[in-house]
């Protein structure tokens, strides 16, 4: 959940947090030039209450309060698109008056997808990648489908990448897994129980792990040191069908092969050749421009 939405809600805030959160919320930008006591003098409250409240909204410190809300204020004014992920077609809309709005949609998502790509956020998460012997994704529903691709092209390259469908072997599983292996966790809203429980076991375990989740403070990315984020319109239920969060998904699982590829680029690419030639020779078409040309 974003901070804004948390301080809007104001749900376990004291009195004196609520005028905070409403002191805080009609700043917007200009908290930069704010301490924690300025806030506490201009609210007629207490330092200790402003930073009650960061605490209250899972932040440590005003000054990394302060940085977070900045960012996340900085996303929300530069958010692409023109099409709305939720409803990004309407009813009467011909067939390809949808068509091109869904194309639209898809283009925004993925600009929005690398905008809230880190650098050195994601050079941890290629660093973890690279270091583990196998990969283990746990997450819920549609996005297991979308990881099983990442799946194909790992182990086209000569890596294990593991996925089990079934919610409960997957909490029994993460207690199997070795100290040289990593996880991959993916979680649009950061709150599932089940995924924070099994990120709370590898903690204990240290057993690196990567999470992919939306933007802003949540419980599950606020617990990894390589957190992506997953482009972040898109409401929990109220869509047509979650096209923006499971492409996003889908561009960072393929980010994330396309830099560990390029880690070994020579040598991937001719296991992923010589592996491919074995088992699908069989494959031929007459189309010039799917002919191989050592065919």
């Amino acid at each position: 959940m974003l901070l804004v939405d948390k301080l809007t809600k104001k749900e376990g805030f004291s009195k004196g947090e609520e005028i905070i959160a409403e002191f805080i919320i009609h700043l917007g930008e200009n908290i930069q030039d704010y301490s924690a006591r300025s806030i506490a003098k201009e609210t007629f409250t207490s330092p200790a209450t402003v930073l009650n409240l960061c605490k209250k909204v899972g932040i440590i410190g005003f000054d990394n309060f302060k940085k977070s809300y900045i960012e996340e204020i900085e996303y929300l004014n530069r958010q692409f698109g023109t099409v709305d992920p939720n409803i990004p077609f309407l009813e009467g809309d011909t067939i390809y008056k949808a068509a091109n709005k869904l194309g639209l949609l898809y283009k925004e998502t993925i600009d929005d997808t690398l905008s809230l790509l880190h650098h050195d956020l994601f050079q941890k998460a290629v660093k973890i990648l690279t270091t583990s012997q196998d990969i283990h994704i746990y997450s819920r529903g549609t996005a297991l489908n979308i990881a099983e691709s990442f799946k194909e092209k790992m182990m086209k390259i000569g890596k294990n990448v593991y996925i089990d469908n079934n919610a409960n072997y997957q909490r029994y599983d993460v207690y199997c897994i070795r100290p040289e292996d990593c996880v991959i966790f993916i979680s649009y809203s950061g709150e599932t129980d089940s995924i924070i429980q099994m990120a709370e076991t590898c903690v204990a375990r240290r057993i690196p792990f990567i999470t992919m989740t939306s933007y802003g403070e949540n419980t599950l990315s606020h617990m990894s040191d390589a957190k992506l984020y997953i482009s972040t319109r898109e409401n929990i239920r109220h869509n047509i069908a979650n096209f923006n969060s499971n492409l996003s998904i889908s561009f960072l699982l393929d980010i994330l092969y396309s830099a560990y590829f390029s880690m070994d680029y020579a040598n991937h690419f001719e296991f992923k050749i010589s592996l491919t030639k074995k088992l699908e020779s069989k494959r031929y078409s007459t189309n010039p421009i799917l002919i191989d040309e050592d065919n």
